[in-house]
This record gives structure tokens, C-alpha cells and sequence, in this order.
């Protein structure tokens, strides 16, 4: 009886160390689980909120950032190209979320915006921004007023530097040359 109960013993005590060792193997696999969920979040690709016209300027009044109007046409194929490459890099899209408002205009749809209180197509917003090709991006100031145009289609490289100068407020300061030496 005396085996028995010290064969007990040493049963439990195994059981026991194994449950210890079981529970914080546990513990840590969560754990580490937990810490790559959250680099995975934090790696996570940023995604756009394009909004409409009149939404993007209030917007961006209310949180004090700039505006990027993108003006497009549904059959303009640097339109398309450009979404695709310079629209979808994950550092465009973190500078864009970071200063900018983002505003998409099909410059030959009929939909309906404001602008100076009159109620207008965006075919004629486009005619008032006085764009002339496809894509063309207008930068904004909170306050809607005009920055600057940026006709065409451009890469991802030369996008980057413009945005970076617009989104900084370097463009109240030096030219666009300068900045350019700078960096």
C-alpha cells in the first residue's frame, strides 16, 4: 500500500508539472499568436476613401487637410493605369491618408455637385477647373482654395516627390525645383 501511494505521488506530480508545462506553453503560443496578429495589422495595405466632391471638401475643411481631386473619364486608359500603379502603391496611399482628402470626378458624368452654391454636372465642374486632359489631379487647400494642377499621367516615382511637396506644405515656401534638390 505504501508503493502504491508514493507511485500516486510521483504520478500526480508529473501530471502536475506536465499541466504547469502544457499551460504556459499555451500561454506563449497565444502570446507570440497575439504579437504576429498585431504586426499583421500594422502591415496591413492602406485602402482609399474616394469620395465625392462635395463630401471630400467639407471633409477636409472639418480635419483641416488638403484635397486631391482626380479628375477621369471611364475610357481614359492612363486613367485606369495610373489607379492601378500609382493609386494602388502602399507609400502613395499612406501619404494620401495622411494629408490628403481624396476626390474622385468622372469629368463627363451628369451627377449633380455644388460649387459656389449653384448645383452643377461634373462634366461642367471639370470645364470650371479648366481640365483639358486625362487623368489631370487638382490640389486643394482646406479652405477649397487652388493649389496647383497636375495634368496627365504620371508614375509612381514622380508622384511620390509631388505629393510629399504638396501634402508637407513645401509648395508655400519654395519652388518645386528647390524641393527637388532638397531631397
Amino acid at each position: 500500500m505504501k508503493i502504491f501511494s508514493t507511485k500516486r505521488n510521483k504520478i500526480m506530480v508529473l501530471v502536475i508539472l506536465l499541466a504547469i508545462i502544457f499551460f504556459f506553453g499555451l500561454k506563449s503560443y497565444f502570446k507570440i499568436d497575439e504579437q504576429n496578429t498585431e504586426a499583421v495589422e500594422e502591415t496591413k495595405p492602406f485602402a482609399l476613401n474616394w469620395l465625392s466632391y462635395n463630401e471630400g471638401l467639407a471633409l477636409a475643411e472639418k480635419e483641416n487637410k488638403y484635397v486631391l481631386i482626380n479628375f477621369y473619364t471611364d475610357w481614359c486608359g492612363y486613367c485606369k493605369k495610373m489607379d492601378k500603379e500609382a493609386y494602388s502603391n502602399e507609400e502613395v496611399k499612406s501619404i494620401l491618408n495622411e494629408n490628403f482628402v481624396i476626390v474622385k470626378v468622372n469629368a463627363e458624368s451628369e451627377n449633380k455637385v455644388i460649387e459656389n452654391g449653384e448645383e452643377i454636372t461634373e462634366r461642367e465642374l471639370a470645364r470650371l477647373y479648366q481640365v483639358s486632359g486625362y487623368p489631370t489631379n487638382w490640389f486643394l487647400e482646406s479652405n477649397h482654395s487652388r493649389i496647383a494642377p497636375l495634368p496627365g499621367y504620371v508614375t509612381t516615382e514622380q508622384f511620390i516627390p509631388v505629393l510629399n511637396y504638396i501634402g508637407e506644405g513645401w509648395y508655400k515656401t519654395i519652388s518645386f525645383e528647390e524641393y527637388m534638390e532638397k531631397i
